[in-house]
């Protein structure tokens, strides 16, 4: 990341900018943050763009957008719009309703970018991040955004197992609920009968609400952050409507917990 600021951001400022720039992104936000921040790359690795960002741990109903980046050749595409986005589903599903920003007054692109997608601006703050440093201060109220994010879970009322089969010829059954083909073999998802161990037996997660588009980013992030903080492992599948996320049975109420803390409805 630190590679492509000076190029993206043209050499604003000079090498002080470029100093100032880099000092953003201590190795601490690369450590600490990373269930919060968004990756782009492009299909041979190369960065399209990023957004690091938290919640703060001083106002239980704001997060905070530390820095973000698109390249310009992928600008108009709507990549930083789509970033935001995520981290909006994200921040809300954890019950946070504000999202503040700031950025330089010379930067007027990303001031413009910031107004379109909803954030309000303060009056410019003199020296606010030390002498010299003035800046404008951001501001968007979720609780009156547009942008939607999945609340509502349901429980599917059977337990599944998750089976690989080293071959790719389809079970000769007709009780499996998904497959998936992969290079190693096949991957099914089917009910669990009476001979399936208890270490793999899985209860299944679905959104309640699929009326959402294909370009909704975020939905599944949300879903999967809580779950990786309280140490429960996950399997995933998705459909053309949502996502299916199976956490083990016996692990059942520590999942339901964590999701219903992060702000979830769970039926």
């Amino acid at each position: 990341m630190l590679a492509v600021l000076d190029r993206w951001w043209g050499g604003l400022k000079g090498e002080a900018g470029a100093i100032e720039r880099a000092l953003l992104l201590p190795r601490l936000y690369f450590q600490h943050f990373t269930t919060t921040s968004f990756l782009v790359e492009r299909s041979d690795g190369e960065l399209s763009a990023f957004l690091v960002g938290f919640m703060s741990q001083s106002e239980p109903d704001v997060a905070y957008v530390h820095f973000v980046g698109v390249d310009p050749a992928l600008h108009g595409q709507g990549l930083g719009r789509a970033l935001y986005r995520a981290f909006f589903a994200l921040v809300r599903a954890h019950g946070r309703r504000y999202v503040h920003c700031i950025t330089s007054p010379e930067n007027t692109a990303s001031q413009a970018f910031h107004t379109r997608l909803g954030f309000m601006a303060a009056p410019t703050r003199p020296d606010y991040d030390g002498p010299g440093l003035d800046r404008v201060a951001f501001t968007v109220d979720l609780g009156r955004s547009p942008t939607r994010s999945a609340r509502r879970l349901r429980v599917l009322d059977e337990v599944l197992a998750v089976e690989h089969h080293p071959g790719l010829r389809e079970p000769r059954d007709d009780d499996w609920l998904a497959l998936v083909r992969a290079p190693e073999g096949l991957t099914v998802i089917r009910a669990a009968g009476s001979s399936t161990s208890s270490t793999d037996r899985w209860i299944a997660l679905y959104d309640a609400d699929p009326n959402h588009g294909l370009d909704e980013p975020g939905l599944l992030a949300a879903v999967l952050t809580p779950l990786a903080r309280a140490a429960i492992p996950v399997f995933s599948a998705s459909t053309y409507h949502a996502d299916l996320v199976l956490v083990p049975e016996q692990r059942q109420d520590q999942a339901l917990a964590a999701l219903r803390s992060a702000g979830y409805e769970i039926s």
